[in-house]
């Protein structure tokens, strides 16, 4: 049953004992909202509709995204990246709320107000994930009851027009020609991505043992299978001509060097808006203008979706033209 206390200062204490159910407190400014949550509860106790949502209420997001930092993020590939939006979304104003006070509407707030700062439409929807996961866990493996994802609710903005962008062979060489002024590895980084597809991250883990002679074994990739990645003629000449080193990795440079240096050499050549990533995009169009099936080309680039493959794809008109005669 629920008894009603009032404090010193006016506010109404309100504590319900039942058999059964854990104790619960709460205090209000009125007596009228102690007896309302009051009648509330134990309503819902006697239809057995009753949830505890204790720890839903007094976890609050910041605390359980270190929870979260700690248990799940540190295990995924991405773990520096996403550890960054964790760090973000501590700092916000949403971080002191509990997990059951967070509204689908707070996160709408967030949403139009990063896309009004100019944040793309993919950052945004990125953000959004680590807090959809985050309480897509907290519910499954953490089992706070009560809780539903606000993320579920909310309306995703739509996302920025799919990239196209290719290189002319002028670019290309000219981009080439000024990445190898900056760093002696970055000719044969630009060539052997365009000529295999190889996402930036599998380039530059790739290990001189997993180079065989007409392929390279990857043995860590972002979808977390191991492939197989042909190596046109081109590709094994570049592999070969480059030095042995003790640490039996291929390139030397990080990944993040690699963009930064690649970006450096195309504003050296008045390049514009031409990103590392767009290199696989280049890569997997020049598979298809070659003749290769959808199969193929996705066992090369290691794309699980057609979908997804279809982003990376935009054929030459030209060379579609050749085709027609």
């Amino acid at each position: 049953m629920a008894t009603f206390e009032q404090r010193p200062n006016g506010a109404w204490r309100t504590k319900i004992r039942r058999k059964g159910y854990p104790t619960l407190s709460a205090t209000f400014d009125t007596k009228a909202e102690a007896q309302r949550w009051a009648a509330e509860i134990e309503g819902d106790m006697s239809r057995a509709r009753f949830v505890d949502m204790r720890e839903a209420e007094s976890t609050t997001l910041s605390e359980a995204l270190d929870r979260y930092s700690r248990e799940v993020s540190s295990a995924k590939k991405g773990a520096k990246q996403e550890g960054t939006r964790i760090n973000k979304w501590k700092l916000h104003k949403l971080a002191g709320k509990g997990l059951a006070a967070i509204r689908s509407s707070d996160l709408a707030a967030y949403r139009d107000e990063e896309l009004k700062a100019g944040k793309s439409t993919a950052t945004v929807k990125l953000d959004l994930a680590v807090i959809s996961h985050l309480y897509t866990v907290a519910i499954k493996d953490w089992g706070i009851e009560g809780l539903s994802n606000p993320v579920a609710k909310l309306r995703m903005p739509k996302g920025s027009k799919e990239r196209d962008r290719r290189p002319t062979a002028k670019e290309l060489k000219d981009v080439i020609k000024a990445a190898g002024e900056i760093h002696a590895e970055m000719p044969a980084i630009i060539e052997i991505a365009v000529e295999t597809a190889m996402r930036r991250g599998e380039l530059l883990t790739l290990r001189r043992e997993n180079v065989k002679a007409k392929h390279a074994l990857l043995e860590d990739t972002k979808n977390g299978t191991r492939r197989l990645v042909p190596l046109s003629m081109r590709a094994r000449t570049l592999l070969e001509s480059l030095p042995a080193r003790i640490d039996g990795k291929v390139f030397s440079l990080a990944p993040h060097s690699v963009s930064q240096y690649f970006h450096k050499a195309c504003n050296a050549v008045s390049v514009e808006d031409l990103h590392f990533h767009d290199l696989r995009h280049e890569g997997t169009s020049r598979l298809f203008e070659k003749g290769l099936s959808i199969m193929e080309v996705a066992s090369i680039t290691g794309h699980k979706t057609m979908s997804m493959l279809k982003r990376y794809t935009h054929l030459c008109p030209d060379a579609l033209a050749d085709k027609l005669g």
